[in-house]
């Protein structure tokens, strides 16, 4: 009788199979049934959105997790058994992974590139490449990040897809509006939050303190500042935000040089500090979030930013080799803000310089899309946020008709701005009704948090999620064995597999005896020895001069 031997579930089933659920972007595996030099290959196909910076999108692959802070994340994490090997010298890294990327730009492409990999580029036309690891394959110890740039002369200041399926239109917008050279620098107040808790240890830390240095000396006077470290508790340099004078700014890059990776990581404090007064004035407010974001209680973060943001702007920078990029992503989106990645400390110049040169100056503000009559269009994200130099504009869309223009407007400096695109002049694409359906998804997890039934939410899911063939919290992939492979009343071993330490992480610093993220051992541990000497010194006194 066929059995499953693959599925992309929550659930757990029995027969030859792998579990790949979906938690975040993570994809946790098991397989079942699988005789002993037996393989089972496992190909998965996603189809993502390649948003970027600076006229250089990324796309970016986790290829490692933060074990401790996902484990405090899943409700069923006594069931994962996988455990992390202890670097050592002369054993190779394991757990090899190949990739291939089919990247459709919809306009002339002129450079791409992996930071952190070797890749074969193989032209498909003018707009297309697809890419392969050089090696084959790579070790699963850091993650892959991919850069492209379009052709400068001929890059176009829009590009729109369209595809028709089930009797709908699906489309995709992305508008890069030309940076203005003569744009105003608005007076800012800008706070600086840096992650010191023990999971930055090493690299991290290192990358974080030279790309907070680089941001300080960036102020100009007519800035105001501060800076907040956090690790098991949070503190701010200043009791509340100063101007950026010569003597100030001195006076925290002094500060930010001598601190230390330690403890636990509570994140929560240092947002209640950074978020406390969300008023931006006649400038702009931006809270900068240099961490690994190595936490687990993300949807309570993610409450706390959305209550509490007001007209502050929150951008997140990714520091390691393999930073939480669905938090970090997620963090900026409800912050209004961008996400930045960091993966060498050599990157630090060129990225923080990057990120403060669009900080200075957005070029969009107060973004709006009118469709046309007709066309009952469904567009994600519903809050579009501000737009910045060499930034695209990406919004995914369910139409019934392709007749008319779509207006998009904002405010560039004190000057309304506003574009036109016709719809029926689309480029055909391919994937763009799941590109819409993985977003509309995602907003509707997101809604739970502002109070809508988790049982309505659940029921909508499922329906999106089968029809587009998506993999969610509620609905699965199931590939089914044709022939059985195990012998029936064969009897079966479990074991766990282990993963690759993430490159340039401290092992000792994560998973020594005193685990320093997620909660501060050492702490609790100390303040236990005094509260048990304060108990016998009670004890002894009580029976002395009772």
């Amino acid at each position: 009788m066929p059995r499953p031997i693959f599925v992309l579930s929550p659930p757990a089933i029995t027969g030859k199979r792998t579990l790949l659920p979906r938690t975040r972007l993570v994809h946790r595996q098991r397989a079942a049934a699988v005789l002993l030099a037996d393989q089972l290959q496992v190909d998965i196909l996603e189809r993502v959105l390649l948003l970027g910076q600076a006229m250089e999108p990324d796309f970016l692959l986790e290829e490692v997790v933060d074990l401790p802070a996902l484990l405090e994340e899943l409700a069923d994490a006594a069931r994962i058994r996988t455990v992390v090997l202890r670097p050592e010298e002369g054993r190779a890294p394991i757990n090899p992974v190949s990739i291939r990327v089919d990247l459709d730009a919809g306009m002339p492409l002129a450079e791409i590139s992996s930071p952190y990999h070797r890749v074969d580029v193989k032209p498909l036309g003018e707009t297309r490449r697809e890419i392969t690891l050089a090696d084959g394959s790579t070790p699963a110890n850091r993650d892959f990040v991919l850069r492209w740039a379009p052709r400068r002369e001929a890059a176009p200041q829009l590009a729109w897809f369209t595809q028709k399926a089930a009797g709908h239109y699906y489309a995709l917008l992305m508008l890069m509006p030309t940076a203005a050279t003569d744009r105003k620098r608005l007076p800012r107040e800008v706070i600086f939050v840096l992650d010191t808790s023990g999971s930055m240890a090493g690299t991290s830390i290192r990358q974080a303190r030279e790309a907070l240095v680089l941001a300080l000396e960036r102020l100009a006077p007519e800035d105001r500042f501060n800076v907040i470290e956090f690790n098991t508790y949070a503190h701010a340099l200043f009791p509340d935000s100063r101007e950026a004078t010569p003597d100030q700014v001195h006076r925290a890059i002094s500060w930010v040089r001598g601190l230390e990776a330690r403890g636990g990581t509570e994140m929560a404090p240092a947002l209640r500090l950074a978020l406390r007064n969300g008023d931006a004035g006649n400038g702009v407010r931006q809270v900068v979030f240099l961490t690994d974001g190595a936490v687990g209680n993300e949807e309570q973060l993610f409450r706390l930013i959305r209550a509490r943001l007001g007209e502050s702007r929150l951008f997140t920078v990714g520091i390691g080799s393999a930073p939480n990029g669905h938090f970090m992503r997620k963090a900026a989106q409800v912050g209004r803000g961008t996400f930045t990645y960091i993966g060498r400390i050599d990157e630090v110049g060129e990225k923080m310089g990057a990120l403060f040169a669009k900080l200075e100056a957005p070029v969009l503000k107060n973004i709006s899309l009118r469709w046309p009559e007709g066309a009952h269009a469904e567009a994600w994200p519903r809050r579009i946020p501000d737009l910045y130099a060499g930034e695209p504009l990406v919004v995914s869309a369910a139409l019934e008709r392709l007749d008319g223009e779509l207006q998009v407007s904002g405010v560039r400096g004190k000057h309304a701005w506003q574009a036109r695109v016709p719809l029926a002049a689309g480029r055909n694409g391919a994937g763009m009704g799941s590109v819409w359906a993985r977003a509309k998804v995602d907003s509707l997890m997101d809604s739970m948090r502002e109070g809508a039934s988790p049982d309505a939410v659940r029921e909508q899911v499922i329906a999106l999620a089968t029809a587009h063939r998506l993999v969610t919290r509620y609905t699965s992939f199931v590939a089914v064995e044709r022939t059985p492979t195990r012998p029936a009343g064969a009897p079966l071993e479990s074991a766990a597999t282990p993963t690759n330490l993430p490159a340039g992480w401290v092992y000792d610093k994560v998973f020594g005896e005193l685990p320093q993220t997620g909660t501060d051992s050492r702490f609790a541990l100390l303040t236990g020895l005094m509260f048990l000497l304060l108990a016998a010194a009670m004890l002894f006194w009580h029976r002395r001069f009772a």
